[in-house]
């Protein structure tokens, strides 16, 4: 893959900023690869970028996101959205970085891009898909409604997401615990059909990690063809804290009675009153109430 063209799509607002930008043309430099670079200029702007790319780029050319989860689930849709699975090169600068976290990816950029030219195939993972009446998501990581939707609008009305990391991200979930109120929630997993009359979360994973490091399932695998499906019912601020403790050290809080895990290939659920939610770290509106997800194969080039 050694001449390959590389086109960045470049989130200058993700943690490390435009230094990003100086640091990929001193790496490329050292390489006889031929690259663009494009800068996101508002959200969404790297899912119509890729999606632009997708249907006019060459056999030789790459797009590779460079920037957050978020970045990465907006150039990912873009990709879905063009019908076009080419693979996808990712360089991980955000705060969070679950992604390149779960698959051990490099963290630095010219590990990164290193990694990037002297892989030679592409390498097919899980991504969940989420349809709805009003919205079609694509996640490399997570899906979720209830608590980690709340936190997420949290940190959106901070605007503080450059500094989100692992336990900070716990802290904003301790805040919106206050604020998240339980609802009823209906789960078809598969063909299994369950009822929760006080939900405080419901998330479809893909990996092992969420919110900076949070394993919150720690059996997640981005290869097997299944949704690893967290519900979480109502808890006392006390059980909440022995969850995240246990989170944090022995990794066994799926054990707890009010948690529920269920690996399945596809389900759907049913929210009865209006959630916050998010996709990758990004906010999804209270516009939710009915939605199915499933598993497609994407190509990434890691």
């Amino acid at each position: 893959m050694h001449n390959k063209n590389l086109i960045f799509i470049v989130n200058e607002y993700s943690r490390h900023g435009k230094k990003t930008t100086n640091k990929i043309r001193q790496v490329m430099d050292l390489f006889d690869s031929t690259y663009e670079i494009h800068l996101t200029q508002h959200k969404q702007h790297a899912t119509s970028l890729a999606e632009s790319f997708a249907n006019e780029l060459e056999n030789d050319t790459l797009v590779v996101a460079v920037g957050g989860d978020g970045t990465l689930n907006e150039v990912v849709q873009g990709l879905v959205n063009a019908g076009n699975h080419l693979p996808v090169g990712y360089i991980p600068t955000g705060s969070g970085n679950d992604f390149a976290r779960s698959l051990k990816l490099p963290l630095s950029i010219e590990a990164s891009i290193r990694n990037i030219i002297e892989t030679n195939t592409p390498t097919p993972l899980d991504i969940l898909v989420g349809t709805s009446d009003n919205l079609n998501v694509v996640a490399v990581n997570s899906i979720g409604f209830g608590i980690d939707g709340m936190v997420i609008y949290k940190i959106d009305q901070t605007k503080n997401k450059q500094t989100i990391g692992k336990f900070s991200y716990l802290a904003s979930v301790l805040s919106a615990y206050f604020s998240q109120k339980n609802f009823p929630l209906k789960l078809i997993a598969d063909d299994r059909k369950f009822t929760y009359g006080e939900a405080l979360l419901i998330v479809c994973t893909n990996n092992k990690f969420f919110g900076g490091g949070i394993p919150i399932h720690p059996q997640a695998d981005a290869t097997d063809e299944l949704i690893d499906l967290v519900v979480a019912e109502k808890v006392s601020f006390w059980e909440l804290l022995h969850i995240l403790f246990s989170v944090l050290t022995t990794q066994k809080h799926l054990n707890h009675p009010k948690l529920h895990s269920h690996r399945v290939y596809s389900c759907e659920f049913t929210l009865y009153t209006p959630q916050y939610g998010q996709r990758d770290g990004e906010l999804i509106d209270k516009n939710v109430q009915h939605m199915s997800v499933k598993i497609i194969k994407q190509l990434f080039w890691i």
